[in-house]
């Protein structure tokens, strides 16, 4: 049966090719060879429907559809002159991937090295659900994450998620930087130490627009407390470092600060909306992307929240393939916000500025670009490796600091940019290189390996990662 489909298919292209010029109507479509991805679902990823217009374009639009969703090692598309006249049959050839993976996980980063272990099913009763279920121990982030995403309510363009998120992280918080240049004379140290517990939940429903546009908005609630608040090793003996003139006076004494150093911000309940509008025109074919994603959000603080802020970020991706086989891809995004919380800072440094340790910079105000252009090494029953160079840059300060403030403690120098906005010194850049291992029949990286080297510090950072873990 399966070698009169493949005929069957190669005829069919050839037709095409000789004379299928004009749209010719869709009067029935088939689905062979899936296993567990239910008919229905092929059809609503595939993006077509009985009456719709059949022609090259839409096979080959078709075609990336069904990769880019990837639930299937292999696809095939053609369509044929209709037994019943008039219009066309086309049939979709699609094998499933093995669609849920358990998978331990290692990584080893600058001030965070752990592991874990997590479930992840990609095609939940067949029809595109996903559901991850992670946990994970480390020297510097603990966490739980669960999440249920229904990419599309009983077939229809609705969509909703829910999840939880439950955080046990040890945060330092670095000096700011002073300088362009970081050396002996204008250091960014580590100054504070803090136990941070963050349990948050949320729910989010989505609406997508003509297969690219996507409007969600999302509502969530977490529980914000610190604990053990101290100097960091590197800084013991100045509590000045950790306060100095930038302590708040309204709600903090000189016996105070003497006697323990001040928590990075206020505890309580942060309960927030946030409204999210999204241009997907991405593809990926079998782990080379390409295309274009735009994303503009707002979230806001709601009543019975404790803290009262918000912030906007607007982000972008452009990826092109080249070369058949070798991947450029350019990430920027631009943030901005208003009295913002310890827990919803923006911050630089790590997987997003390597080079620099995790979360070195902090601020309410954010910058930041990634390049990255990736090329084949060699492929071995399914496990490709690829290499990679990429340049890293971020641009992240405070901007809306006031001596009022009650609900962050800031540390000294944290608004350097206020008196001279000009001030290059948060800027920070890296370059480096890496390597990736892809399975096919999981399409996400099951090894990362980084070398970061930070321009402005001269320093080298290592990321590395096993699992099924992305950079």
């Amino acid at each position: 049966m399966k070698v009169v489909i493949r005929v069957a298919a190669a005829c069919a292209a050839l037709v095409a090719l000789a004379g299928v010029a004009r749209a010719e109507k869709i009067k029935e479509i088939l689905v062979v060879e899936n296993t567990k991805t239910t008919d229905a679902t092929v059809i609503y990823i595939a993006g077509i429907e009985e009456g719709d217009d059949w022609d090259q374009e839409t096979s080959e639009k078709v075609k990336t559809e069904l990769v880019s969703s990837g639930l299937f090692k292999e696809v095939d598309v053609f369509a044929e002159p209709h037994p019943k006249g008039g219009g066309v049959r086309v049939t979709i050839i699609v094998k499933d991937k093995h669609s849920w993976v358990i998978a331990p996980t290692f990584y080893n980063q600058p001030t965070n090295t752990g592991g874990g272990v997590g479930f992840g099913e990609n095609n939940l009763f067949g029809e595109n659900k996903k559901l991850l279920l992670y946990g994970q121990v480390a020297t510097g982030d603990t966490f739980f994450i669960g999440a249920y995403v229904d990419p599309s309510i009983a077939g229809t363009p609705f969509n909703w998620q829910a999840d939880v998120f439950l955080r046990y992280e040890r945060v330092i918080e670095y000096s700011a930087p002073t300088h362009f240049i970081i050396d002996d004379d204008h250091p960014v140290d580590p100054v504070r130490r803090s136990k941070m517990e963050y349990l948050n939940a949320g729910l989010k429903f989505g609406v997508t627009i003509l297969r690219a546009l996507q409007l969600n908005q999302r509502i969530r609630g977490a529980k914000v407390a610190f604990y053990k608040n101290g100097l960091h090793d590197d800084a013991m003996g100045d509590e000045t470092l950790v306060c100095g003139d930038a302590c708040p006076t309204a709600d903090q004494t000189d016996a105070e600060i003497s006697a323990g150093i001040p928590e990075p911000g206020k505890e309580g309940w942060d309960v927030s909306t946030e409204s999210t509008l999204t241009f997907d025109h991405r593809a990926n074919w079998y782990g080379i992307t390409t295309g274009s994603k735009l994303s503009l959000s707002y979230e806001t603080s709601i009543p019975g929240s404790d803290f009262d802020y918000w912030y906007s970020t607007f982000s972008f991706e452009r990826a092109r393939r080249y070369f058949k086989a070798c991947n450029f891809i350019i990430r920027g995004m631009a943030g901005y916000g208003r009295d913002l919380p310890f827990q919803q800072e923006y911050t630089g440094g790590g997987t997003s500025l390597r080079g620099y340790e995790n979360k070195a910079f902090r601020g309410d105000f954010k910058l930041a670009t990634n390049m990255e252009y990736s090329i084949p090494f060699f492929t071995i029953k399914g496990f490709a490796f690829r290499g990679l160079v990429f340049y890293d840059s971020t641009y992240v300060t405070f901007l809306d600091i006031e001596p009022t403030d009650t609900f962050r403690h800031y540390l000294p120098n944290a608004d350097v940019t206020q008196d001279n906005v000009s001030n290059l010194a948060p800027w920070k850049n890296s370059v480096g290189a890496g390597l990736r291992l892809y399975v096919r029949q999981i399409v996400l990286p099951l090894l990362g390996l980084d070398f970061g080297y930070g321009l402005e510090s001269g320093g080298v950072e290592v990321y590395f990662a096993v699992g099924i873990t992305d950079f």
